[in-house]
């Protein structure tokens, strides 16, 4: 007797805890993306608007994925750490268009954030060419200024519909039009997992031979100055950019295998243990795909001393003038 009743407590309790873990998956990896990548994006900001970087093709580039990030996380991410997580319900009638406006951004926002950093990594890749013709093409601000507006649109008029297709239904935020449901899974095997692992797998190869090309430049090809500081940043973002391409594999890779094993097991017989532990492996997935966003401003720190340099010269210049007047300002750009 005292045996089985053992048993059935054991079982209990770990029922209990499988239960319990997806919503501790999203309250404790969630939280800690959305704090870590808000002050990512105030860092990424302060950084690449600096005057260092003001004449740098990519920095628009990675500015303007730093935008699209904070829309990830504050928009799809936070929404999804409340519900999942906390347990607070996001959708409610009254608040219908939280439900479209989310549905559009988990796709929108990261795929213009997706966008921005191939972009910004085509043009480190570019940089480092040994050919004048294909070396022209990169640090050109203006067809980056025409590039980032250009993915914006076009992105918007791909997933733009999304905003009238889903709605609340039955409490849940679901496409009004019941085909769309499968056609989307589709849309989202080749737009949101295997098209970018192809991108990513493909930038990663360039910029590992991006960078060894800029290691081996010669030196006397860098003046001294201001321009072999410009020359040595260069350098360690694309090193940067090919750490963020790993993140990004770790980030897509099992959320693309996750996404993938869900559709082809649908139909199959699964018993209620197996049902939890995929539940739990699934948000584990969801959530790491968020790691890309929240990981750029990190990830500069860590691998650009540079980069961490010019952080530093920009927060010490803030403390000796945290009040700068217009004419100042002026006066120190000319």
């Amino acid at each position: 007797m005292n045996y089985t009743t053992t048993i059935l407590r054991v079982s209990r309790s770990t029922s209990d805890i499988l239960t319990a873990m997806p919503y501790i998956v999203n309250i404790f990896i969630g939280t800690f993306l959305v704090v870590m990548g808000n002050i990512g994006c105030i860092g990424n900001v302060i950084v690449y608007r600096s005057p260092i970087f003001c004449n740098q093709a990519y920095a628009k580039y990675l500015l303007a994925e730093t935008i699209s990030d904070f829309f990830v996380i504050n928009l799809v991410l936070l929404t999804r750490v409340i519900e999942k997580g906390y347990g607070i319900p996001v959708y409610t009638t009254r608040y219908d268009f939280i439900c479209r406006i989310r549905q559009t951004g988990s796709y929108y926002f990261v795929l213009t954030s997706f966008s921005y950093y191939t972009l910004a990594t085509l043009d480190r890749i570019l940089s480092a060419q040994r050919s004048y013709w294909l070396r022209k093409w990169n640090n050109r601000i203006s067809l980056a200024y025409k590039l980032i507006v250009a993915c914006a649109i076009i992105w918007l008029l791909l997933i733009g519909h999304r905003l009238f297709i889903y709605a609340l239904v039955h409490g849940k935020c679901n496409p009004q039009v019941a085909v769309y449901d499968q056609v989307n899974n589709y849309i989202e095997a080749i737009v949101m997992e295997l098209g970018p692992l192809i991108i990513v797998f493909t930038l990663a190869y360039l910029l590992k031979r991006s960078l060894r090309n800029i290691i081996q430049r010669p030196t006397a090809s860098i003046t001294i100055g201001k321009h072999s500081r410009v020359h040595h940043i260069d350098s360690q973002i694309t090193l940067m950019l090919l750490l963020q391409s790993i993140v990004a594999i770790i980030s897509f890779l099992p959320y693309g295998i996750e996404t993938l094993y869900d559709h082809i097991t649908e139909t199959w017989y699964k018993t209620s243990l197996q049902l939890a532990i995929e539940k739990i492996i699934g948000q584990i997935a969801h959530t790491l795909l968020y790691t890309f966003s929240a990981s750029s401003f990190h990830i500069s720190i860590i691998s650009s001393h540079g980069f961490r340099r010019e952080i530093k010269r920009i927060l010490r210049k803030k403390m000796i003038h945290p009040l700068p007047t217009t004419p100042t300002f002026t006066a120190k750009i000319r």
